[in-house]
């Protein structure tokens, strides 16, 4: 189906061209209605449709504004414009980026869904050869972009891949490599996923516009690290990839408005001579980037920003110990105050790097992951989720605070999870009771049906109750026996035998105990 968004400042416009045409039957999908200029601008970058059907007067900005923007965009975009307005000037403005068709208000419907059949042949051949060679483009892009990224965590078996890097895009063997990281950051990015991704896709496709502007050879994938870059020129210009970085930077930061506070750093490697060198401009890059929890310049470059690859942080083993200690017992007080502790350590480190922060983060998060799978608690989506808030932190405040609240919450729900798995027993146990009660039930008969060991069932029944097992039992059934005693038709005898006593002088003498009179008082009393 052909990708559609509607734009118009009328919503009974928007309703009437959606029912009005028959969108389905001619081939068409309809993704998103947007009421102004910037909200249809915003559809378009996350939906990415083949055809915008717009008006030309809207608040925010105007149809031909969005156009306009909306073509730098999408390049490949198609228009059709519904407007008010006959005047001339309004259609050749229209006409002049390439609009499919100007139909005036109110909308007929045959007159559009001619429009729309005519484009839809030109549409769907364009879309498939363009699905075809940008998804055969993305793919060979991500693999050597995983394949860098695979050697700089010594995944030897991807080295001879990067070596065919110029090969597969036929570029000689002499010229300049180099690798970089483009890393948009938004505050408490983690909170936000949705936004992030996409964000990341725009500014991919930023990335993807203005190097290519560059005339160079790359590859570039969005990972967790930001969008990564391999690059080839044939001679490296410092002032043209520069401005070519710096335009990349600026046109993500221009989602401000999106996106409060968003900033993105360049981050280069160094330059090298030849394509089995860029793992090693990749990993400068990366430090780099990581660097940017303690240092925030926007530009970056590894040969004059020397990084230092000596630069890291460990954990004193006791301390490794108390926080597995914490995640053991599920204790949130004592992970918190050795956070704090740590917390002080580690930024009281002169000189303090990125990468130190990434240590500290990864030895805390490892320790806490082996404590709570000692305890049986496994959740490898909570880590996974914990890595990718450790490249989205913007400031060594962010880290600390991710570890914080996420880890902490992370405690809450096993403790809870805990609280459930051992309250399901007790709620299983008291319903076995209720069924056998007027049995001779022993500790035993019912820690078995439930299937624990007596004595750990005890203390468990104890926790969750606040009463032992037989004080629960005895209990039940002097409730029960109150119950029967009110009934003309059962006799004190009666009431013992279906409640589990067959010792009448001990069940009088425990309900006595249990009510202050005898049963035979007690019938008297409501008979």
């Amino acid at each position: 189906m052909l990708r559609v968004v509607l734009a118009d400042d009328e919503k009974k416009v928007l309703l009437l061209m959606c029912k009005l045409i028959d969108w389905e039957s001619l081939g068409f999908e309809i993704v998103g209605m947007a009421s102004d200029g910037m909200h249809a601008l915003e559809m378009i970058r996350d939906k990415q449709p083949h055809l915008l059907v717009t008006d030309i007067r809207m608040p925010g900005f105007d149809g031909i504004d969005l156009i306009r923007q909306a073509k730098q965009m999408q390049p490949g975009l198609h228009f059709i414009v519904v407007s008010g307005y006959a005047q001339f000037e309004y259609a050749q403005n229209a006409l002049k980026y390439g609009v499919e068709g100007y139909l005036l208000k109110p909308l007929k419907v045959q007159e559009m869904t001619d429009l729309l059949t005519g484009l839809k042949g030109k549409l769907s051949e364009q879309a498939t050869i363009e699905y075809r060679l940008k998804k055969s483009d993305e793919r060979e892009q991500e693999r050597i972009i995983d394949t860098l990224i695979g050697e700089i965590h010594g995944d030897v078996r991807t080295s001879s891949a990067v070596r065919s890097f110029n090969l597969e895009y036929g570029l000689p063997s002499n010229g300049c490599y180099f690798a970089a990281i483009v890393k948009p950051d938004i505050p408490s990015a983690w909170k936000n996923p949705d936004g992030v991704h996409a964000m990341m896709k725009h500014a991919l496709e930023i990335v993807r516009q203005e190097l290519g502007q560059l005339k160079c050879g790359f590859a570039a994938a969005i990972r967790r690290e930001g969008v990564a870059v391999a690059a080839y020129l044939p001679e490296y210009q410092p002032v043209e990839v520069k401005q070519c970085f710096t335009k990349i930077r600026k046109e993500i930061e221009k989602q401000r408005d999106l996106f409060w506070g968003i900033r993105a750093t360049i981050c280069l490697g160094s330059r090298c001579s030849a394509a089995d060198a860029l793992g090693a401009s990749m990993r400068e890059a990366l430090w780099l980037c990581i660097d940017r929890l303690c240092h925030t310049p926007i530009w970056r470059d590894a040969e004059t920003d020397i990084p230092d690859f000596h630069a890291y942080y460990t954990m004193d083993s006791s301390c490794k110990r108390r926080f597995q200690e914490a995640a053991e017992y599920l204790n949130k007080e004592q992970y918190i105050g050795e956070l704090e502790d740590s917390y002080r350590d580690v930024m009281s480190r002169q000189p303090l790097w990125g990468k130190m922060l990434e240590d500290w983060f990864l030895e805390i998060l490892t320790a806490m992951r082996y404590g709570m799978q000692r305890n049986g608690e496994t959740d490898n989506s909570f880590y996974q989720r914990m890595m990718d808030g450790l490249w989205q932190a913007i400031n060594a405040q962010e880290l600390f605070r991710l570890l914080h609240d996420d880890m902490c919450g992370e405690i809450d729900r096993l403790r809870n999870e805990r609280m459930l798995r051992e309250a399901r027993p007790i709620t299983d146990a008291k319903r076995f009771i209720q069924q056998h009660y007027q049995e001779a039930l022993r500790l035993e008969d019912v820690s078995s049906a439930v299937g624990f060991n007596a004595t750990y069932f005890s203390a468990m029944f104890k926790k969750e109750t606040g009463q032992n097992f037989m004080d629960y039992l005895t209990e039940l059934r002097m409730n029960k026996a109150k119950e029967l005693l009110c009934s003309d038709e059962n006799s004190v005898q009666d009431v013992a035998d279906q409640i589990g006593y067959r010792d009448l002088k001990y069940f009088s003498r425990l309900f006595k105990k249990t009510t202050g009179i005898s049963p035979s008082e007690y019938k008297k009393l409501y008979r």
